[in-house]
């Protein structure tokens, strides 16, 4: 008995010290690295562009590589992906201001009259203290 609890207690030091047991992989999202999700919002295919920018949405600002590439999003020839964008930066605690920016331009002149209301109202909420 005394031989098994010292063999799992050295086993436990071990792993401790050697760091088993974390992960160094990098962060997922639906099943993805984040890097292939801001890879994917420059991709041809709008359909994809809209679900890259829902998975950075949702890491948000786990991941400083997300913020960058929702900013480009909001410049998005597609109007539904820009749309997208408009609601996934919303999530973010600290969008920067080159998101700040992009949205009041979108606000101002976007095409679609649902997405310059959408930016607005996001940017009034991002501005809005908590």
């Amino acid at each position: 008995m005394k031989r098994a609890f010292l063999t799992a207690a050295f086993g436990l030091v071990a792993c401790a010290l050697c760091d088993c047991g974390r992960s160094t992989a990098p962060p997922l999202a639906g099943g993805r690295e984040v890097a292939w999700w801001v890879n994917a919002v420059h991709a041809p295919d709008p359909q994809l562009r809209r679900q890259a920018v829902l998975k950075l949405g949702n890491v948000g600002d786990a991941d400083p590589a997300a913020a960058p590439a929702l900013a480009e999003a909001l410049l998005d020839t597609d109007a539904q992906v820009r749309r997208d964008a408009v609601f996934a930066v919303v999530k973010l605690k600290t969008p920067g201001e080159q998101i700040v920016s992009r949205l009041g331009d979108m606000g101002r002149a976007d095409v679609e009259p649902d997405n310059r209301t959408l930016a607005t109202r996001a940017l009034q909420k991002i501005q809005s203290p908590h």
